[in-house]
């Protein structure tokens, strides 16, 4: 007795085993970011992000979207169904309770012998070894992991409008220089064919002007065709039809991204809604073990009764039972059970690991392509600004003869390249100051917990 009661406690401590220590599990990370410097105030990241670039009409979309896109939509539905699970999951851990009622009668002229009863039933099972908790541990971190891959899914959708968004603004913007370099083909065809009737020139000069014009008219329609496809997309996103839909006015340059001053401590990647619902993940798989583990040992199972009789007088009687079932043999189903969900623990802590390496990964990679392109743009309002100057001393030179067209159509390439390359420089900077803000989990600090959902 003494050897069975020693091995019956040991068989109890296994089953209550504590869920592994998973500190450390994201595996080295370093202190900060590289191209980070040291005067960062995260807390100026707790805003909701799209905020920073303080664009109303930019929040009102985004606004739209996360209440009206198909994906979100669905994603909700998802979490619902989830939240649902877990309420299941914890009714194992009370009593349950049902009634019932019935009335007969044998006669065959009226109902004078009609006999009644009533009946209620309770039970519970003892969840000594704590598979029932396990299950339902299980259960919470798996809404909790949905929860925080909606609150991804959400990041995704809004960050998509912005570039979208933006994107429309800098195809427009794109668009006008491309108008622009047009008329201005088209004003130094009229210098290039007055010479040319005057005999000052060849037809050579004529020709080759005439195909300037044609190569600046065949940009209209593919910039305006990129145009539409951005549209077309904005309008998914915002859960609209693409018909008859048009993106709302904005100035490009106006939208200058915030300033972030990134100091930023590499703890701060943690508050990722992928890298938390990984962790949850995680969490998750380590309950199954425990469940896993608890099904080897006996379940006992109570329950209690009561009959009465609802005619012919009083008459009540009641029941208690219990039971005891353990398992035996399983033909290696359970063992088979325990390390299936030991190797999807494995697999969930791998995943967390390369989850957070990627994380880190897209922080310093979103911080050196912000800083890059905050130094091209500089440089492009150089480049744009000189390239004006040098096409109108060009135009002018070609008028009084001291330079040759070659010359002239070098100086209006330039010039629309630099004025376009602005345009696309701009949206590359905000582009890249949206991946920053989505790298760090989009200004989203504070991580609920299971109690507040």
């Amino acid at each position: 007795m003494k050897k069975l009661f020693l091995v019956s406690t040991c068989l109890v401590l296994t089953a209550c085993t504590s869920l592994p220590n998973r500190d450390g599990a994201t595996g080295p990370v370093p202190d900060a970011f590289v191209y980070a410097d040291d005067t960062m105030n995260a807390a100026a990241l707790d805003q909701v992000w799209w905020e920073h670039f303080g664009d109303p009409t930019l929040s009102a979309l985004i606004e739209q979207a996360l209440h009206a896109n198909k994906n979100v939509e669905a994603g909700l539905a998802a979490l619902r169904a989830s939240r649902a699970s877990l309420r299941i999951a914890n009714a194992s851990l009370y009593p349950q309770l049902s009634a019932g009622a019935s009335a007969n009668s044998n006669s065959d002229n009226g109902f004078d012998d009609v006999s009644g009863s009533a009946r209620g039933t309770a039970s519970y099972q003892l969840d000594l070894f704590g598979q029932n908790s396990a299950n339902r541990s299980a259960a919470a971190s798996s809404y909790e992991a949905q929860y925080y891959n909606q609150r991804a899914l959400e990041l995704t959708i809004s960050s998509d409008v912005a570039f979208n968004y933006f994107s429309v603004l800098a195809l427009r913007q794109r668009l006008e220089v491309a108008q622009s370099n047009l008329d201005i083909s088209e004003r130094i065809y009229e210098i290039v064919k007055a010479r040319y009737e005057a005999g000052s020139v060849s037809r050579f000069d004529l020709k080759s002007q005439e195909a300037a014009i044609a190569n600046a008219r065949a940009r209209l329609p593919q910039i305006e065709q990129q145009l539409v496809s951005t549209e077309t997309a904005l309008a998914i996103l915002l859960g609209q039809a693409s018909q008859d839909f048009s993106a709302p006015d904005g100035a490009l340059m106006d939208m200058v991204p915030p300033d972030i001053d990134p100091g930023l401590p590499s703890d701060l990647l943690l508050r990722r809604p992928d890298l938390l619902g990984a962790e949850a993940a995680l969490r998750a798989a380590d309950a199954d073990i425990a469940a896993a583990r608890a099904a080897f040992f006996p379940s006992i199972d109570l329950s209690a009764g009561v009959n009465a009789g609802l005619t012919g007088g009083t008459s009540v009687l009641g029941t208690l039972a219990g039971s005891l079932s353990a398992p035996i043999f399983s033909g290696g189903r359970l063992e088979g059970q325990l390390e299936s969900a030991r190797a999807r623990a494995d697999q969930q802590l791998a995943q967390y690991q390369q989850a957070t390496l990627n994380a880190l990964r897209d922080v310093d990679v979103s911080l050196s392509a912000l800083s890059t392109a905050e130094k091209r743009e500089a440089e492009l309002f150089i480049a744009q600004s000189a390239s004006d100057e040098s096409l109108q001393l060009a135009e002018l030179r070609y008028k009084t003869g001291a330079d040759d067209l070659t010359s002239l159509l070098n100086a209006q390439s330039t010039a629309f390249n630099a004025a376009d390359s602005l345009y696309q420089g701009r949206l590359d900077r905000l582009s890249a100051a949206i991946d920053l803000f989505v790298a760090l989990g989009g200004g989203w600090s504070e991580a609920p917990t299971l109690a507040s959902l």
